[in-house]
């Protein structure tokens, strides 16, 4: 049984899963629709939407090994944001999102750490 504070910071972490798997998405699909960006989209999506069922079974190895998934697309942002003018609206708004959701699968651990 879990504290109402996690299940609040779980719903938390789905909702920030899917809206950083879905920017990410639109951000690769936007310049020019095809199937190529659309499974390109696919697969830099895939280590985050592979681990939503996982998460909303609240799997602590999950939260853990999903803060890892999370850092590559920390500093793809991170990178996009300082290199790319043209993709600053882009990669701001993923930079944001991406570490709001490290932050807050390292507040579940954290809170769910005396539980396990």
């Amino acid at each position: 049984m879990i504290s109402l504070a996690a299940r609040r910071i779980q719903i938390a972490v789905l909702i920030a899963t899917i809206a950083v798997t879905a920017l990410l998405a639109a951000w690769i699909i936007s310049p020019e629709a095809s199937l190529g960006r659309v499974m390109g989209a696919s697969v830099a999506t895939l280590p985050l939407w592979i681990f939503i069922p996982a998460l909303s079974r609240k799997q602590r190895r999950a939260y853990a090994a999903m803060t890892l998934c999370v850092v590559p697309y920390l500093v793809a942002a991170l990178t996009e944001l300082i290199a790319n003018p043209g993709a600053r609206i882009w990669a701001s708004t993923m930079l944001v999102l991406t570490f709001g959701l490290f932050v807050l699968l390292i507040a579940f651990l954290r809170v769910t750490r005396n539980a396990a």
